[in-house]
């Protein structure tokens, strides 16, 4: 879902990665640059790893410590100076802000989950499951709910390559009821015909499924040149940005999952079996 201007929270990933570059270049290690610099332990490694943002003073010890000048300077500076914006909110809960700001400007989104994700929920859907967290407010969810709805219509519009593989339990648990369940899936089918979004349903019998025992979205930023895997726990989330076993995993239980054809004809099948 590519913007022009991919917001503050992918400019700190940006920022970290050139960050790590300069220091690498300059022959420092993490732990003597971060002494060198006289900060405080860690902060370093947070600056590279996209979770904070360096101050304008930071900034400077840094470039004077990996002897950058001239016209790189200036652009680590502008670069650093767009990490510290303002992010507009976004209706999630807290621990999702930075997700939706990656998923914005995601190159590519896969996904493994045993209930339909919020990316592709109707308003309906989300309502019924939101209201039962424990740490959303009863106020906020009809908002959020809503914000997920929009966010799919953004990937409806969007060219970002996306896959999903759903468990098949998802097919059949009731959230919100037969209608909302039926209209949920209604959504799914209709967006597994988009050309740019691929759709498989993990069955039943085919076994084992690590990936829905411990659902997760992994996204690649171009821009930043990273890999995230986004990983919701009951009260927040984990960002991990070395995805190795879980590229594993979903390219494993891809390949073991019904095909796109197949999935959508599950799909149109178990739609005609749910009655209002």
């Amino acid at each position: 879902m590519a913007e022009e201007d991919p917001g503050p929270v992918v400019q700190r990933l940006i920022l970290g990665n050139r960050a790590r570059e300069l220091r690498e270049r300059a022959g420092l290690g993490l732990e003597a640059a971060n002494s060198a610099l006289r900060w405080y332990r860690g902060k370093l490694s947070k600056i590279e790893t996209g979770r904070i943002s360096p101050s304008p003073k930071d900034t400077e010890a840094l470039l004077k410590l990996c002897n950058v000048i001239g016209a790189e300077a200036e652009d680590i500076r502008r670069l650093a100076a767009a990490s510290r914006r303002y992010a507009a909110p976004e209706r999630v809960a807290d621990s999702g802000r930075d997700y939706v700001a990656f998923e914005r400007v995601a190159s590519t989104i896969d996904m493994v989950y045993p209930e339909v994700p919020g990316l592709l929920q109707t308003m309906e859907y989300a309502r019924a499951q939101l209201m039962w967290s424990p740490v959303i407010l009863g106020s906020e969810v009809m908002g959020m709910a809503a914000a997920r709805e929009e966010r799919g219509e953004r990937l409806r519009a969007s060219s970002t390559r996306t896959r999903l593989i759903l468990g098949e339990e998802a097919l059949y648990r009731q959230v919100g009821g037969n209608g909302v369940l039926r209209r949920q899936l209604e959504r799914v089918l209709d967006f597994s015909r988009l050309p740019h979004v691929a759709i498989r349903v993990m069955p039943f019998q085919s076994g084992a499924a690590p990936g829905l025992s411990c659902p997760f979205t992994l996204l690649y930023i171009e821009a930043a040149k990273a890999h995230i895997v986004y990983a919701e726990t009951l009260t927040g989330a984990d960002y991990i940005k070395t995805p190795g076993a879980y590229s594993l995993v979903l390219e494993q239980m891809w390949e073991r999952s019904l095909s796109d054809e197949d999935t959508r004809s599950l799909l149109q099948d178990r739609i005609r079996d749910i009655a209002d």
